[in-house]
């Protein structure tokens, strides 16, 4: 399989997932776990992330990224939706998608990384 064709499968898996799920957003190593990772490939985490990132600036699938300081340094992550949900922003999902939750959940969600 090409490099080109992998991708477009890669990126039909990831959106097949998220519009299978439209109820909440996925951080990319939710969709790393669940959908990049059983693809074949090397560096599939990079090539999940740039795949969401090809869907989400084609207005396919919902995008919004956020950056945490912490004591170790600065921690970001990316959030994806279906646009089946009918959310344009990641804060319309409540207050669990809302500052200052989400920036706790992205330094929890770090401290597992590090």
């Amino acid at each position: 399989m090409d490099a080109q064709s992998s991708m477009s499968s890669l990126m039909e898996k990831l959106q097949s997932y998220v519009d299978a799920h439209p109820t909440r957003p996925w951080c990319v190593h939710e969709l790393w776990d669940a959908v990049g990772s059983k693809h074949p490939g090397e560096d599939m985490l990079v090539e999940t992330q740039r795949s969401l990132n090809h869907l989400a600036r084609g207005g396919r699938i919902g995008a919004s990224g956020m950056m945490v300081e912490r004591g170790e340094g600065v921690c970001d992550d990316w959030f994806y939706w279906s646009t089946k949900s009918g959310k344009k922003y990641l804060d319309e999902f409540g207050s669990k998608w809302q500052f200052p939750a989400l920036s706790e959940l992205i330094k929890s969600h770090c401290q597992h990384r590090v």
